[in-house]
């Protein structure tokens, strides 16, 4: 089932990048690209900043905080007590989705980018 979805998630952005190619003008696809980056980053940045606070803190709760625990904080998701999942890991997600609106941006302003290469 996850395969599937990858697949339907691929062909949909694809069909995307084709649309806006053709149907968006260069300047509108680097702006788009631009705000999209802005409120991904204006988004992700402090709900991640949130995920971490909190995942500090259960963990610390716990007495099993290692010392370099920000390198690799998903691999601490095991050791989160049954009352702190929710609460990390629903941090955790929104921050994910604020980075993947930025990536977003980062391709849709690359897109404008080569278009407007391309139209010299």
């Amino acid at each position: 089932m996850l395969e599937a979805g990858l697949v339907i998630g691929v062909l949909s952005a694809l069909s995307a990048a084709v649309w806006a190619w053709t149907a968006l003008a260069p300047d509108a696809l680097l702006a788009a690209g631009l705000w999209l980056v802005i409120g991904g980053l204006a988004f992700g940045l402090p709900t991640g900043l949130v995920y971490h606070i909190e995942l500090r803190r259960s963990l610390a709760a716990l007495g099993c905080l290692p010392r370099h625990w920000w390198l690799r904080p998903i691999a601490l998701h095991p050791l989160l007590p049954r009352d702190a999942v929710f609460r990390v890991m629903a941090w955790c997600r929104l921050g994910a989705f604020g980075c993947a609106v930025a990536f977003l941006g980062c391709g849709v302003f690359g897109l404008g980018a080569f278009r407007m290469l391309l139209d010299g």
